[in-house]
């Protein structure tokens, strides 16, 4: 499940890396009780979880057993007390099903071939880029599954089966901790609230720390600017200013080149959540930049021949040149719950002594050869 995105720090929330849903937030007169994330939340005493919809009327909310529970607006679901059969469509909600070790509630799961599991996890496949097996499912004896509301591919779903279908965007939120908070609605699912809350707050504390590491090291030494994005047919993207990419570049001391200065420098056009970039426009950009990252699926590795021949418009005789292979790390999977450890790998990309990389790290420095 490989891609050829340029510092594409979003991971996809779906099987396909392309995917892309705006989300609202909170919706109005509703309290959220995590911290980072905008796209689900609880009630104050927790009975009712809420999930956010492309806008605020489809904003989805859930409760367990028979509580008493009152929703003024909106759709009230309502699942068995816990434990839950969980089911999970999105390859990227694996990693929370893991982290949690709830593999004995884990009864389904789609594109099962690509993704890691323990020896305890679902022995059905629910199916793949042919679509769900609706049969599979069913025989899954799962209470509700988990999927991504891009192209809305579970539509009618919970009406022929009578499985509830949530689907949420983790991926589309601007910021790494925001996308690991959701740790704590899959622990509310599988009735681990204690034990996602522990895990998230462990990951919060090592990537607060390293953020203030980076930012004295950049204040002493300078905070470089990174260049990012992908081509395709001629045309280039990055993301913009206000996602994860740019956020997590300022973490790890660093300035996001395609800011909203500099897109109105250049007359960038704006389409969805990246700018369209002339390659003429790139050179200009990047002969700027001091920094260059590259996320690449290369098997058999990656290396500063490859990124002359994919940009041979740049001149990267006097920059710093990184690149994240996902054939080698598992970008789509276990990144999500390790934001913290892909901080120190770019950390240490650029300011080196600043942080210690990962044995095996998510961010390197392209080699010559």
């Amino acid at each position: 499940m490989g891609c050829s995105l340029v510092l594409s720090f979003g991971l996809a929330g779906c099987v396909n890396p392309q995917c892309s849903t705006e989300i609202t937030g909170s919706p109005q007169g509703v309290v959220s009780s995590v911290k980072w994330a905008t796209g689900f939340g609880f009630s104050p005493d927790h009975k009712i979880l809420w999930v956010a919809g492309e806008s605020a009327d489809d904003t989805t909310f859930w409760a367990k057993g028979t509580a008493d529970v009152l929703v003024d607006n909106g759709r009230l679901n309502r699942l068995p007390a816990a434990p839950l059969n969980l089911a999970t469509w999105s390859t990227t909600h694996v990693p929370f099903v893991l982290a949690l070790a709830s593999e004995r509630q884990w009864v389904g799961c789609g594109y099962l071939d690509r993704v890691k599991r323990a020896t305890e996890g679902p022995q059905l496949n629910l199916g793949g880029d042919a679509g769900l097996s609706e049969e599979t499912l069913l025989a899954s004896g799962a209470d509700v599954l988990t999927s991504y509301p891009f192209g809305d591919p579970m539509e009618g779903v919970e009406r022929r089966t009578g499985i509830p279908v949530l689907a949420f965007a983790e991926y589309s939120e601007s910021h790494a901790l925001g996308r690991a908070e959701y740790i704590k609605l899959f622990g509310w699912l599988l009735g681990k609230p204690a034990l996602a809350d522990s895990l998230f707050d462990g990951i919060e504390s090592r990537y607060q720390i390293l953020v203030g590491e980076a930012k004295r090291e950049a204040n002493a030494s300078g905070w470089p600017s990174v260049f990012t994005g992908s081509e395709s047919g001629g045309q280039w993207t990055a993301p913009t200013e206000d996602g994860l990419v740019a956020q997590m570049v300022a973490d790890a001391g660093g300035e996001y080149a395609f800011n909203s200065q500099m897109a109105e420098r250049y007359g960038l056009r704006r389409a969805g959540t990246n700018y369209e970039v002339q390659l003429e426009q790139c050179a200009l950009i990047a002969e700027e930049c001091d920094a260059w990252g590259r996320v690449v699926y290369a098997k058999g590795g990656w290396t500063m021949a490859d990124v002359i021949g994919e940009a041979p418009w740049c001149d990267f005789s006097s920059k710093l040149v990184f690149h994240c292979n996902t054939a080698e790390v598992d970008y789509f999977g276990d990144a999500i719950l390790e934001p913290d450890r892909m901080l120190a790998d770019l950390i240490s990309v650029l300011h080196p002594g600043a942080a210690q990389p990962s044995a095996l790290p998510y961010f390197q420095r392209t080699p010559l050869k």
